[in-house]
């Protein structure tokens, strides 16, 4: 240990007289572990529910969406069969969408309905509330969302009206039809949108129903962060006329938002841990003036202007060290506990989530706390330099 290093260290420990030194440097921790601590846990809480609303996403969306220039995909189980061949592809199935109206008594609603194979939708087992996958098995069976089911007032087993404004054909061109269908499920996505629009009707009732063909193909993936590179394969594959699209392009908005408000979060929180190293400043500036006659006996002593610097910026520094320290510590603790245990409850009335998720991980505690050091570090610049440039003739003169 060098000398600057000893003397930084011994001018954080108070002797009487200079209690009030003291008192302003455990302030200035404080302050710093306060500001690292709130930035842990509003990260934590940013991130967790960005994980919540992508995992809901991606619960009941595809991963990539694959779709034909043409209106309709041709020999699907061709296709299905090539896209399941790419490393990395755990799921692909033929799909169906169109757009209907339903009514259950004197309830209307717009719906978009999803014509989907019960084999193919074992990954919605979770979210199904009421009923089974297997309803999908039986003709006019179809799974709906919760909102939905609200709503309509509806229940598992319950009976309503499909109404597909071109179902039929006639001289005079497309006319309506009505479908009476049966309540086989109801899921809960966590996702308004979705549980208030969505229907999951048997693929072979839909064609039968609107006579089309199959409209695209989901894929799910093992990694769904490398959606674009298997996007890209599948292209490779399957040739000219089709593309696909990855659930980062079509959520883009939302996820660009959400690591938006993040990033400003950090940089408003910043600024509390910038407030915070003030106290530094104005500590190591009353430490400066009352150590004047030591910063003088050790100039007179052949120390340079350098080492006087580095005596005052250790001080500023293990301040920032202690404060990041306890910050970080009792942030990382606080996440912890939250995410294990459950602590704090959400309204399951208002929220979607019952619990305040929390996620951090180490690289976010990192990040958090070599800012505050820089930060910290910035602080000690100025008290350190003036403290240099103490002359010890004028600072030995009336002693």
């Amino acid at each position: 240990m060098t000398y600057e290093t000893s003397i930084g260290l011994r001018y954080l420990r108070s002797k009487r007289k200079e209690a009030f030194i003291s008192f302003t440097t455990w302030i200035s921790v404080v302050g710093i572990a306060i500001g690292v601590l709130a930035l842990i846990i509003v990260i934590a809480v940013m991130t967790g529910f960005q994980n919540e609303i992508r995992e809901r996403i991606l619960g009941i969306n595809p991963h990539i969406l694959v779709m034909s220039i043409d209106k309709d995909i041709q020999e699907p189980s061709k296709l299905v069969n090539t896209i399941k061949e790419i490393d990395g592809v755990t799921q692909a199935f033929p799909f169906v969408s169109f757009q209907a109206m339903i009514q259950s008594g004197k309830q209307l609603s717009g719906v978009v309905v999803k014509g989907l194979n019960a084999e193919d939708v074992k990954f919605m087992g979770n979210l199904l509330k009421e009923g089974n996958i297997s309803a999908l098995n039986s003709k006019g069976s179809v799974l709906i969302g919760k909102e939905m089911a609200k709503h309509m007032g509806l229940l598992s087993g319950d009976t309503f009206v499909v109404m597909i404004p071109f179902g039929g054909v006639s001289p005079m061109g497309a006319i309506p039809e009505t479908v009476r269908v049966k309540v086989g499920g109801i899921f809960e996505t966590g996702m308004y949108e979705i549980d208030n629009t969505l229907i999951i009707m048997p693929l072979k009732d839909v064609e039968d129903i609107i006579g089309a063909g199959v409209t695209g193909i989901e894929v799910k993936l093992k990694d769904v962060y490398r959606a674009n590179d298997i996007r890209k394969e599948i292209g490779k594959r399957l040739g000219f006329g089709y593309f696909g699209r990855t659930w980062i392009e079509m959520n883009k908005n939302l996820f660009s938002a959400l690591k938006l408000e993040k990033i400003a979060m950090f940089i408003i929180l910043a600024l509390v841990i910038l407030v915070a190293s003030f106290n530094i400043i104005s500590s190591l500036v009353m430490t400066v003036k009352e150590k004047k006659k030591d910063i003088a006996i050790l100039k007179a002593m052949g120390a340079k202007k350098k080492s006087i610097m580095k005596i005052f910026m250790i001080e500023g520094i293990a301040i920032g060290v202690v404060g990041a320290l306890i910050g970080s510590f009792s942030g990382y603790m606080i996440c912890e506990i939250q995410r294990r245990f459950q602590i704090i409850k959400l309204a399951p009335d208002v929220y979607y989530i019952t619990t305040l998720p929390m996620m951090i991980s180490i690289l976010d505690v990192f990040l958090i706390a070599s800012t505050t050091m820089i930060i910290c570090t910035l602080s000690t610049l100025y008290p350190s330099y003036k403290a240099s440039k103490i002359d010890p003739v004028e600072a030995l003169r009336y002693e």
